[in-house]
């Protein structure tokens, strides 16, 4: 399933949680809902963002980019691409006790 259908987007983190950035240049983490919870789910459309209805969302902060007390944590991730349609994290994301306990990589702009 494309991130860019969960809807993904890259963030810094501020002082009161965090915002939304354009590129992956400029770019701490990405956001983007689950896809356990997205699969077979009613599917919405907003200002040109696809989402899924209902599903929680994923945290990546890249490795390097975020002071290791910004929560989620402890996970880094090592990022390699040019935008939310070529990312890919590694290693593996496993949400251990969080949400549904989604684990699966993101290759390639795919959550798998």
């Amino acid at each position: 399933m494309k991130i860019t259908d969960l809807d993904a987007q890259f963030l810094v983190p501020t002082e009161k949680g965090h915002r939304f950035v354009a590129t992956i240049e400029e770019a701490s983490g990405v956001i983007f809902q689950c896809p356990k919870c997205g699969k077979d789910a009613e599917r919405g459309e907003e200002d040109g963002r696809r989402y899924v209805v209902g599903a929680h969302y994923v945290v990546c902060w890249f490795a390097g980019k975020v002071p290791k007390d910004i929560t989620p944590g402890p996970g880094r991730w090592t990022v390699s691409g040019s935008s939310l349609e070529n990312l890919t994290l590694s290693p593996s994301v496993f949400l251990n006790g969080e949400g549904c306990g989604w684990h699966g990589w993101v290759q390639n702009g795919d959550a798998i």
